[in-house]
């Protein structure tokens, strides 16, 4: 819930901080917004736009965290909070009927200079903060339309094994644990950090993803068990999650990129590996070798569509050509 949200005497209720309390009616210093999370959320947002003295644009876009991010999963939560806080540096002081599709065609050209990726996902964002602003009556049109948005080449680096095994040399044990473990898995980076001790099973891993929160459930044999307990081994202290930091609390995406970055440092410097890897990689690595064992590569990645699935295969490996006889016809 935003800051200023709090459960109190059964219900979600805004603590005005002290500079809003001279535009609160009567000077009240706790707000009821209801019981329901999704209703108390479209009342703050109501709340906010009737208090702030910020721009229109800024209004539609706490309305859009407000009621619309909550909705999203986790993962996509956190990603548009990012992404929203880019969009509000460059729209945040504007009108959204003076935002026009030059000005947003602008943003993308001038943002993918640092990333093309990620200009396409903020303006992807700005898009549906548009679509929802038409929905609510604040807009007609939306200027995000007609913008032509980069086009990036997938990324089809596939790690040999050879590769991996020059990487995990000089790796530690925690890293040697982890790509064991997401070798034989393929779970994402943020569902291993995610994972809790109590989601262990005998029969297996019972969780569930944090992008698309679907269940998903992982065999046990006593090789993964293996690979999850040297994860565990590498823990100072054991907190709530299979992995942890040295307090015992969950490690985070940028502590888990720091380690891993210098693993990836240490094995082009000592080793005969001349081109980087990242974590990531590995997904494409674990998809091409279950579709070469006749797995099913879309169940195994929790994909809702093939062709997202196709994307970690088919252009990892070489296209498969057919030799042809050469027999001349009456030979």
């Amino acid at each position: 819930m935003p800051t200023y949200v709090h459960w109190q005497n059964g219900a979600w209720r805004f603590k005005t901080p002290k500079h809003l309390l001279p535009y609160v009616p009567e000077r009240k210093t706790w707000i009821r917004l209801g019981v329901d999370k999704q209703e108390a959320l479209k009342e703050y947002a109501k709340l906010m736009g009737n208090l702030s003295n910020e721009s229109a644009m800024s209004k539609l876009f706490n309305r859009y965290e407000a009621e619309v991010i909550p909705t999203k999963a986790p993962r996509t939560q956190r990603d548009n909070k990012k992404e929203l806080k880019n969009l509000r540096s460059v729209f945040g002081n504007m009108h959204p009927v003076e935002i026009t599709t030059m000005h947003c065609q602008q943003y993308l050209d001038i943002r993918g200079q640092s990333s093309k990726t990620q200009a396409n996902h903020e303006i992807a964002l700005l898009s549906h903060i548009f679509r929802k602003a038409m929905q609510w009556g604040i807009v007609d049109r939306n200027p995000v339309r007609g913008v032509e948005k980069h086009k990036v080449k997938a990324r089809d680096r596939n790690p040999e094994h050879w590769e991996i095994d020059l990487f995990l040399s000089v790796a530690s044990p925690f890293i040697q644990a982890w790509v064991d473990f997401k070798l034989m898995t393929g779970l994402r980076q943020g569902d291993i950090l995610a994972m809790k001790v109590d989601i262990l099973r005998a029969d297996g891993i019972w969780g569930r993803a944090s992008k698309t929160g679907k269940r998903y459930f992982v065999e046990m044999d006593s090789e993964l068990k293996a690979a999850i307990n040297a994860l565990m081994a590498c823990n100072r202290v054991q907190g709530l999650t299979v992995v942890c930091n040295r307090s015992g609390q969950p490690l985070t995406e940028d502590a888990f990129r720091n380690r891993w970055q210098d693993a990836m440092n240490k094995a082009l410097a000592d080793t005969d590996l001349s081109e980087r890897f990242t974590e990531h990689d590995l997904r494409a690595r674990y998809a091409t070798d279950l579709d070469e064992q006749g797995g099913d590569v879309q169940e195994s990645l929790q994909h809702g569509d093939r062709r997202t699935s196709d994307t970690y295969i088919r252009h990892k490996r070489p296209s498969r050509i057919t030799v042809l006889s050469r027999k001349k016809s009456g030979q």
